[in-house]
């Protein structure tokens, strides 16, 4: 008698069709056996009935992380991993800053395999570091529900104990964790560890305080005094959303990059237009809002979660009567004194006005000095780009 492999009665019902006599004979034919053989199987009680009507569990909806350097940390710090810019560092190198997974939501070249890995494994090729020089292969790259299912997944097998294995958390500082991944055999490339601090030198927030209180994101500074265009004196909107995006999505802008950032605002509106940038920014990878009623709380948020936000400001006229059609730069931090910004006019002069220079870089501004020029009909009334 031959009996079915394992697995064999799931695959037999896949391929039922009630419209095919010859199924329908089959199934009845396997009716009448089982009462025969013992009839309470097909009874309501019968335990396999049972589960078979039993309502589906929903599985719990994992919270959406964002495919960028911010919103990996986030989910890193989630997961517990010691040092959650490790672990976007890693996500900026395997996958190009999260544009090249090897499988299904795995931005970290996790490798699979078992007995059936095309049942949940993607095959690429990639390329190892063996016997000394680079050599290209095939391998299975696992697949994952989510980013967050990924992300959870790398810190609590190499940065978390597990099972036998010493996770990476037990680092002192983040360039020992980078280095324990490779002597732990994360990866074989040997520069693997140096790329990684790289990546982090250059990507990273700066270390809070212990307080928690100070904030001061490494968003690349761009000026818009030096443009290309004869849109320089006009380009500020375009200029502060440029540099919130290189920070969010690095290598997405090429060149002079605020002015390859204006060439896209300009197919869907002028470098003014609130919802001209937020087109532009959706086209490169980012879900972003124009806000008219933000207040100094949202800011700091929004900081802390790693996203610039680029605000709306009266830069003429004195603090306490302000003027003038607008301006715009970004807000990267905040500590004790003030906000921290990215002015890409220059450094604004406290009585109004500016004078054109490139002294905006990671500037900061009293709150004295910014909060009455920001929210001027009051708290709660401040504009600004919120990246999702």
């Amino acid at each position: 008698m031959t009996i079915f492999p394992t697995g064999k009665l799931a695959d037999f019902f896949r391929y039922y069709d009630p419209t095919n006599q010859q199924h329908v004979a089959a199934v009845l034919r396997l009716q009448d056996d089982i009462e025969e053989t013992d009839p309470s199987l097909l009874c309501d009680q019968a335990q396999w009935v049972k589960l078979f009507r039993a309502p589906l569990e929903s599985p719990p909806v994992a919270e959406k992380v964002d495919n960028t350097w911010g919103g990996i940390t986030a989910a890193g710090r989630n997961a517990g991993a010691k040092f959650p810019e490790l672990l976007a560092a890693q996500w900026a190198l395997e996958s190009g800053f999260g544009k090249y997974p090897s499988g299904k939501w795995n931005y970290w070249g996790v490798k699979g395999g078992g007995r059936r890995p095309e049942t949940h494994c993607t095959r690429k090729e990639t390329k190892e570091f063996l016997n000394g020089q680079w050599v290209t292969t095939c391998a299975w790259f696992k697949n994952f529900a989510s980013i967050d299912e990924a992300a959870n997944y790398v810190v609590n097998r190499w940065y978390k104990d597990y099972g036998n294995y010493k996770g990476i958390n037990r680092a002192s500082n983040r360039d020992e964790a980078a280095r324990l991944l490779v002597k732990e055999g994360y990866a074989t490339d040997p520069d693997y560890s140096d790329k990684l601090i790289d990546l982090m030198d250059q990507y990273s927030q700066a270390p809070a305080a212990q307080d928690g209180l100070n904030v001061n994101l490494n968003v690349p500074y761009l000026s818009q005094i030096d443009s290309d265009t004869d849109q320089g004196f006009r380009m500020c909107f375009s200029s502060s959303c440029a540099m919130a995006l290189d920070y969010l999505c690095p290598g997405v802008l090429q060149g002079h990059k605020d002015d390859f950032y204006l060439q896209k605002v300009n197919e869907y509106g002028d470098t003014t237009d609130p919802y001209a940038q937020l087109y532009a920014l959706e086209s490169f990878g980012l879900d972003a809002e124009f806000r008219q009623n933000l207040d100094l709380a949202d800011i700091k948020l929004q900081l802390k979660k790693g996203y610039p936000v680029p605000i709306g400001i009266l830069h003429n006229g004195p603090k306490s009567a302000p003027t003038g059609g607008g301006h715009w730069l970004t807000v990267v931090g905040f500590n004790e004194n003030g906000l921290i910004v990215c002015d890409p006019m220059g450094q604004l002069d406290p009585n109004g006005g500016y004078t054109w220079n490139k002294n905006g870089d990671h500037i900061t501004y009293t709150y004295d000095d910014i909060l009455p020029r920001w929210t001027v009909e009051g708290e709660g009334s401040g504009w600004g780009i919120m990246i999702k």
